[in-house]
């Protein structure tokens, strides 16, 4: 018994309070000495301004810094802000592993220096006023920019010719060495998709066959992009204003939201 440690001696270890330690247990919140109440008005304008969807990281660079992010994630867990675009992992099962039609060159936490451009490519759905849309888009990984959004009534192999050929006009030229990773869907597969790379000396990579992580990078920000900047609930009047504000945030990703 004489070996245990109390809360009472674990505390003066540490030097925190009782109090404080009960407080935290009780309330989940940190407490306070001195509350910058200017610090805390700063990171509530921030917050707000970008719709609360950024954490405590990007508020502290959108802030340049004026303390660590940690101490700004402690004035917003007191002050109960709660980014809106969080979202729960869901849980993954354990798969049998299948290769797809093409060699998986863009694995995780590969070194993508050997590499040129690195894109990756995909499809992504949004049902709107009872109508399917099929939006396409090409994310540089390295820049971490998104580039030829094309939104159809249909997908096919046409959406993803027609989003590489803006991709290609507003990216430019590729560098030697260049790579699109895609999932395996059947537009991928198809030998116009192929072709089409090979006519730009592009290098296909292929996820493996249920593993839609292996292609997380466009995935991560469809799942950005659906949070922060389709309203939900909203009933858009037109299919060419949901488009409008799906580009309007495309954006404003590519040149103002903080990349991390």
């Amino acid at each position: 018994m004489s070996n245990e440690i109390t809360i009472r001696k674990l505390c003066k270890i540490i030097k925190l309070g009782k109090s404080t330690y009960y407080d935290w247990i009780k309330n989940k919140k940190p407490k306070f000495k001195h509350i910058d109440y200017e610090l805390l008005s700063n990171i509530e304008k921030s917050f707000i301004d970008f719709g609360k969807t950024y954490g405590s990281r990007r508020l502290a660079i959108d802030l340049n810094n004026i303390c660590s992010h940690k101490k700004i994630r402690r004035y917003m867990i007191f002050s109960n802000f709660k980014v809106n675009n969080y979202k729960t992992p869901k849980k993954t099962k354990n798969h049998i592993e299948k290769v797809g039609k093409y060699e998986r060159l863009i694995k995780t936490n590969a070194d993508l220096k050997k590499f040129g451009d690195v894109f990756s490519v995909d499809i992504t759905e949004k049902v709107i006023n009872k109508s399917r849309l099929y939006t396409c888009g090409f994310y540089n990984i390295k820049q971490k920019k998104i580039y030829g959004l094309i939104t159809k009534t249909s997908k096919g192999i046409s959406l993803v010719v027609e989003s590489f050929l803006k991709m290609v006009d507003e990216f430019g030229v590729f560098k030697p060495n260049s790579v699109i990773h895609s999932d395996n869907g059947s537009e991928f597969k198809s030998y116009t998709y192929k072709l089409m790379l090979m006519n730009f000396d592009l290098n296909i990579s292929m996820s493996r066959v249920g593993r839609s992580t292996d292609n997380g990078y466009i995935e991560g920000f469809w799942s950005v992009l659906k949070r922060e900047a389709i309203i939900e609930n909203k009933k858009y009047k037109s299919i060419e204003e949901y488009v409008y504000n799906f580009n309007l945030y495309s954006k404003f990703y590519n040149e103002r939201r903080i990349k991390l």
